[in-house]
C-alpha cells in the first residue's frame, strides 16, 4: 500500500513555490535596475557623455612647410671578436632598471649559446624547462 502521505500536496505547497520563484526574478531585476542607475549616477559625476561626441572642424590653419626628415641612424655597430654591443647593453640596462629600479646591480652580460640539440621551443623554452626542472637548493 502506497505511502498516502507522500502522494498529498496541498494547495499551498504550489502557491509557495510560484511566490518563491517570483520573488527571485522580482529581485534580480531589481538588482539590474539598481546597477544601472548606479552606473548612470556615476557617469554624470564624471561627466562623462554617454556616446561619443564627433568631433567639431576646426577652422582651417595656415600650413606650416613640412620639416625635414631627420637624418637615417647608422645601424647598431657590430662588436667585434662576439661581443655584445654598446647599444645593446644601455637597453638591456634600461629594462632592468625599470623593472626593479634604480638601485639593482647588473653584474654580467652575456651570450647564450644556441643549443646544438635544434630544439623545437626555442631559447625561452629551453630557459623555462632548466629553471623548472633545477633541483631546489
Amino acid at each position: 500500500m502506497p505511502n498516502v502521505a507522500l502522494l498529498a500536496l496541498e494547495a499551498s505547497d504550489g502557491t509557495v513555490v510560484l511566490t518563491s520563484i517570483t520573488l527571485v526574478f522580482a529581485m534580480l531585476i531589481a538588482l539590474c535596475l539598481i546597477i544601472m542607475i548606479e552606473g548612470k549616477i556615476f557617469d554624470s559625476i564624471n561627466h562623462k557623455p554617454a556616446k561619443p561626441q564627433a568631433p567639431k572642424p576646426q577652422k582651417a590653419a595656415p600650413k606650416a612647410p613640412p620639416k625635414p626628415a631627420p637624418n637615417p641612424q647608422a645601424p647598431a655597430a657590430k662588436a667585434e671578436n662576439g661581443a655584445i654591443p654598446g647599444e645593446i647593453i644601455a637597453a638591456i640596462s634600461a629594462a632592468v632598471a625599470s623593472v626593479m629600479g634604480e638601485g639593482a646591480v647588473i653584474h654580467g652580460i652575456r651570450r647564450v649559446a644556441k643549443s646544438g640539440k635544434g630544439s623545437r621551443r626555442g631559447a625561452w623554452g629551453d630557459a623555462g624547462v632548466r629553471e623548472h626542472t633545477t633541483p631546489f637548493m
